[in-house]
């Protein structure tokens, strides 16, 4: 149904290497700035995604464009055209598609720069030894 190509990565920690890490809070941001019809009748739909640091230890933009094949052509031009925006509701999957590549790609560029990922990675603990009769509660 469609695909995302990036086309710009800038990456910038503004901190020195041997001040560490220190503790973050981190924003995304994503930003749909074009929709247009290619010359092989798919859909281009551009877009910048950054991520907001505070402190400002470090910039993270990612630029690219989610082609789309799929049979709402006519629907994601028209709205395009209208609003500047895509409904998230109806076109989610756009979205999520466009995030999905955006966050992969920003975890392995943070670790790059060595700054701390825009996504908390899981990690295993050891396993809770749990007294006969009490059991685990989930939910």
């Amino acid at each position: 149904m469609g695909g995302v190509i990036l086309t710009g990565i800038e990456a910038k920690r503004f901190i020195r290497v041997d001040e560490g890490s220190p503790s973050v809070s981190i924003s995304s941001n994503l930003t749909l700035t074009d929709a247009y019809n290619s010359n092989n009748n798919n859909i281009f739909i551009e877009f910048v995604f950054c991520c907001n640091y505070s402190p400002n230890v470090c910039s993270l933009k990612i630029e690219g464009v989610f082609i789309y094949d799929g049979s709402e052509k006519e629907e994601i031009l028209n709205e395009w055209k209208e609003k500047k925006r895509l409904d998230t509701g109806k076109f989610l999957f756009i979205h999520n598609a466009i995030l999905y590549r955006c966050f992969v790609e920003a975890i392995g560029v943070s670790s790059d720069i060595n700054v701390p990922s825009p996504v908390s990675m899981p990690s295993v603990s050891p396993k809770r030894e749990v007294d006969p009769g009490e059991g685990i509660v989930y939910g």
